[in-house]
């Protein structure tokens, strides 16, 4: 009997109601719940280690909370936020948590385990956090106004930073790498729909830059379908490279504005189908396998002063139009027969 009670006490959540700062580098093998406004938990380096089941740590319907300073790996998810404004997320490391590998997410649906899951919260910043080796790192849903910044989230088993129906937000600044994925159709590590950073169902009007993307299936993802296209987003002075599938894909966008990026030795630089008034501008893009950019059914585009060692081909297909774009001061083989 004492030992079921003992049992019982350490599977029991910690539950934070007030300022809170652990004892430092413990491990605790238990969930963490918040359960007041304006207060901050400072784990001082302590672990919540699980069991691969729950949720390690769970926000729901807060404000004002900061976390700082945590470990929590072996959940089923490692935070799940639901809810709330105001929130800051900073130093913490959600490494180690659900992974999966083998299947094919080019759906780009939400997938309900990981690292971090942020859902419907408004006006927060995720700053200096890790979330390696998860399904996926950091997935931001239904949100505006957030701020994520210097985070490394890589070699993660699908995405690293996933973003679905979230707008007027920042992605700056993160180290996004070898996030990649198997799949039966395609074979080991051959992209599988995986990506640095994703957007999806109407992720507008966010700022993607000076992020480092290497190895990822694409670095960029954005897209897939005309219902989920993004748009108005701008995409600027990020390093990509070695892009398994596209440094950038932005399928079926309209006004994306893609500037002042490199791109080294992705298959494809940038996949910009059925894209509509997109500005791609005084981007480098060295070592393309195939084409530097390809741009299906492009229409009232711009190219200005880029730099392409590759070629650049615009082209109407299946039964559909290229028309009204522009280039100017490019540096480069574009071919656009029929799209001018």
């Amino acid at each position: 009997m004492k030992l079921l009670v003992i049992m019982l006490a350490i599977l029991t959540p910690m539950r934070i109601s007030k300022n809170t700062t652990l004892p430092p580098n413990g491990t605790y093998n238990q969930p963490i719940v918040i359960m007041a406004d304006n207060i901050t938990l400072n784990c001082n380096g302590s672990a919540f280690v699980g069991n691969g089941i729950g949720v390690g740590l769970l926000v729901q319907n807060r404000m004002g909370v900061t976390i700082r300073n945590c470990k929590v790996r072996g959940w089923d998810v490692g935070m799940y936020v639901l809810g709330g404004k105001n929130f800051v997320f900073e130093g913490n490391d959600f490494s180690g948590n659900y992974v999966d590998d083998n299947s094919n997410i080019e759906h780009l649906k939400p997938i309900p385990h990981g690292g971090v899951i942020l859902n419907g919260i408004q006006s927060s910043r995720l700053q200096g956090n890790t979330s390696n080796g998860n399904v996926v790192g950091m997935q931001i849903l239904n949100s505006s106004k957030i701020r994520v910044q210097q985070n490394t989230t890589s070699r993660n088993r699908g995405w690293g930073i996933y973003m679905y129906g979230t707008t007027a937000s920042q992605v700056f600044s993160n180290t996004v790498e070898y996030n990649n994925r198997s799949c039966p159709e395609w074979g080991k590590d051959a992209g599988c729909g995986s990506a640095g950073i994703v957007l999806t169902q109407q992720s507008d009007r966010n700022q993607i830059s000076w992020n480092i993307l290497t190895a990822d299936g694409d670095g960029i993802y954005q897209g897939n379908t005309p219902q989920a296209a993004s748009n108005d987003n701008e995409m600027s002075y990020n390093t990509i490279s070695n892009s398994i599938a596209n440094g950038i894909e932005a399928t079926f966008s309209f006004r994306n504005y893609i500037h002042h990026n490199s791109f080294t030795n992705d298959n494809y630089g940038a996949w910009l189908g059925y894209a509509q008034n997109v500005r791609f501008e005084y981007n480098v893009v060295r070592g393309a396998h195939v084409n530097s950019v390809q741009h299906d059914n492009a229409k009232s585009s711009k190219y200005v002063g880029n730099i392409f060692d590759g070629q650049v081909l615009l082209q109407p297909v299946q039964s559909g139009t290229c028309q009204g774009n522009s280039f100017s001061n490019n540096n480069g083989n574009i071919v656009a027969n029929g799209c001018q």
